[in-house]
């Protein structure tokens, strides 16, 4: 096996999210994780995923960003998103994506009396997200009444989840929630699931469906491409903090350039990330 391949797959790409969590056949991990959140009034025995296209997505916003649309029982849509890296604006992207839901079902034709069927939004970010007021490793956003604070409408709901904010041991994870928020952050680095994890038997069958070598080999192949673009945008990610550090100086900018040319990252993707010329970058490449 490749040794840049982990034993278990990264549930942070976007072929291990939607592996672990986008299958038919393994509902049990996506429904174990929503009632851990506990954001409908009853818990859920059942999803139905849906095939949803958004209207306004880049190629690099789809690189970043991967979602599950799943509806429940009672009809309410839940949208699961992943996102990988900071992008301007990212709570008035949430709530976009939940007001088009909302909208869509006035699409219903005549005799619709408005009544709408609850949206929620579960947010997982995998960045520091710098100008949230809270620090806490979950925000819940509703539509509140601003002089007595209570819910206004129930109809629409985000729940933000900073990955990057779970500082815990494994033997320090109680909930539910606490021990899928240990797994995204950890999974790629484990030899084997937690022991308190496997008393649940939904992190048993998971510690066996998420290995890598239980994956066919075209599998392999989607997981590995997709391995591969988690890491390039990952690298882009610090080499941007990186920059920020360097204030601007023409010599932190070229040594990260070098680092990444290092890293066998196309001249684009290092243009983008830095700044510098092409043929900066083809001079710097000289250099090696």
């Amino acid at each position: 096996m490749d040794n840049s391949i982990s034993k278990f797959i990264n549930p942070l790409t976007d072929f291990g999210f939607k592996y672990i969590f986008g299958r038919h056949a393994d509902k049990e991990f996506i429904i174990s994780f929503l009632n851990a959140l506990q954001i409908g009034p009853k818990p859920i025995t059942d999803v139905t995923f849906i095939d949803k296209e958004k209207k306004g997505e880049s190629k690099d916003d789809r690189a970043l960003i991967y979602d599950l649309h799943c509806q429940l029982e009672d009809h309410s849509m839940i949208i699961v998103e992943m996102q990988n890296r900071y992008q301007t604006h990212f709570d008035d992207r949430a709530l976009y994506y939940l007001s088009a839901d909302i909208y869509s079902q006035g699409e219903k034709g005549e005799g619709w009396d408005y009544e709408l069927t609850p949206v929620y939004g579960v947010f997982l970010m995998n960045f520091e997200w710098k100008n949230v007021r809270e620090q806490h490793i979950r925000e819940d956003v509703c539509l509140c009444n601003m002089q007595t604070k209570e819910v206004f409408s129930d109809k629409m709901r985000m729940t933000f989840l900073k990955i990057p904010m779970m500082e815990k041991d494994a033997e320090e994870c109680e909930t539910v929630l606490e021990k899928w928020l240990f797994i995204f952050k950890n999974m790629e680095k484990m030899e084997a699931l937690p022991q308190t994890f496997t008393k649940d038997p939904v992190f048993r069958r998971l510690g066996e469906k998420a290995k890598y070598a239980a994956l066919t080999e075209k599998e392999k192949k989607a997981y590995r491409e997709s391995l591969k673009v988690y890491r390039d945008n990952y690298a882009i990610a610090e080499t941007e903090r990186t920059l920020g550090r360097a204030e601007g100086r023409a010599e932190g900018i070229e040594n990260v350039a070098l680092n990444l040319i290092r890293m066998n990252l196309d001249d684009s993707m290092i243009i983008s990330a830095t700044g510098l010329p092409a043929e900066r970058i083809q001079r710097l490449r000289s250099q090696l």
